[in-house]
């Protein structure tokens, strides 16, 4: 791999992680962040020898030398500045989700492809080796037909006055039912209440129904006090539990129980990866690309639309 001079655009908690990350890939170098907090600029000058700290992200843009970005600022930032980065030259690698609107997100799809740039969006778990197993596993035919699929993605967090739950966790049921199967949902059902303010749901239930017939229901919530990361498969032959932390693979199988071998893999630094490969090698797969986000996007809005109208919303299949 060559050497990448790269930036993060936005260094709160998951950013600093980015940061950490891109310091164990050999020939590349962080060197730009930009936050508005002052102790998070801090903390990458001194934990990681960041040299350049801005409070504006669009300060950072302006710097020639950096080939990339990655964007962690804001879910309402993530169009403006992936378009800015683009627009200035820059690969982008942008957080889920691409934009908070579907329309904006196929812009910046176009925009990157005009500019041959790469713009990829953080669906994580593309690179989590438990979900790459399993869907090898559910292609070979391994759990024979797959009746359901049952997604709990549920931690305790505070009421954050920017988002809801359905932005924040359902990108990640929908990608990840998308990345098994391969397909995106054709119905989407959704309902879902905020209970600690007036507005904005702090959980919600997801049920998507596949066009080969599967059914796909996701529980999502901030309110439940034990983090779960789960995805349960349930098939004609056999049926699987995900842990999607620990990267277990649980197999049920005519009364038997065993689990896969699957070695724990580095997600952050397994994408990361990825995208640099991506920047130096037109041929590298983009495993998630801008079209991909724009599409889970359009699933959260008919999930929205479904909440809003209390019915079934019919997606329409590309």
């Amino acid at each position: 791999m060559r050497h990448f001079d790269v930036a993060v655009l936005g260094v709160g908690y998951w950013g600093k992680k980015i940061v950490d990350e891109y310091r164990n890939i050999p020939g590349v170098r962080v060197k730009a962040v930009s936050d508005q907090v002052d102790r998070n600029l801090e903390f990458c000058r001194d934990r990681y020898g960041v040299p350049d700290l801005y409070h504006d992200y669009k300060e950072v843009l302006e710097d020639p030398s950096i080939v990339a970005v990655n964007i962690a600022l804001p879910n309402a930032l993530h169009y403006p500045a992936a378009r800015e980065a683009l627009e200035a030259g820059k690969h982008v690698l942008v957080e889920k989700p691409i934009a908070l609107d579907s329309s904006n997100g196929k812009e910046l799809v176009d925009l990157a492809a005009e500019m041959n740039l790469t713009l990829s969006v953080g669906h994580i778990y593309r690179f989590n080796n438990a979900m790459i197993e399993v869907r090898r596993l559910a292609r070979s035919n391994f759990f024979g037909q797959i009746y359901f699929l049952n997604l709990t993605w549920m931690n305790l967090e505070p009421p954050y006055p920017d988002r809801d739950v359905i932005v924040d966790l359902a990108p990640h049921t929908f990608d990840i039912t998308n990345f098994i199967f391969d397909a995106w949902p054709s119905k989407i059902s959704c309902t879902g209440r905020a209970y600690r303010r007036e507005e904005m749901e702090e959980m919600a239930f997801i049920s998507s129904e596949m066009p080969n017939g599967t059914i796909s229901h996701a529980s999502i919530s901030w309110l439940t006090p034990r983090k779960t990361r789960h995805v349960e498969i349930v098939g004609e032959n056999r049926s699987a539990l995900i842990d999607a932390v620990s990267q277990e693979v649980t197999v049920y199988e005519s009364g038997y129980t065993y689990k896969l071998g699957i070695e724990r893999n580095n997600t952050i630094q397994t994408e990361l990866i990825h995208f640099l490969q991506s920047i130096g090698d037109p041929l590298t797969e983009t495993r998630n690309s801008g079209t991909i986000g724009v599409r889970t996007v359009e699933m959260i809005e008919a999930a929205k639309r479904s909440l809003a109208e209390g019915r079934c919303i019919e997606v329409p299949q590309e």
